[in-house]
């Protein structure tokens, strides 16, 4: 049983106030497409060299595709 206040409002738990930005609000988007850049300037030669050309493309399209979806989807 819910004994808070606000619980026994109907106000959902874990929710934060809206209206704050973070204060590096822009340094959260370019971390990923850092990330992306060194992981296709890196893991692609990489893995190129390790197992071939083939396993290389097709990792990197599962991964990009992997990716792109989770950054992508709504919250």
């Amino acid at each position: 049983m819910a004994s808070s206040a606000a619980a026994k409002r109907g106000a959902k738990p874990g929710r934060k106030a809206a209206g704050r930005t973070p204060r590096f609000a822009w340094l959260h988007r370019w971390w990923k497409v850092a990330l992306l850049v060194a992981l296709v300037t890196i893991g692609l030669p990489v893995a190129h060299a390790l197992f071939g050309e083939i396993v290389a493309l097709l990792g990197g399209a599962v991964l990009f595709g992997f990716l792109l979806g989770r950054w992508t989807a709504p919250r």
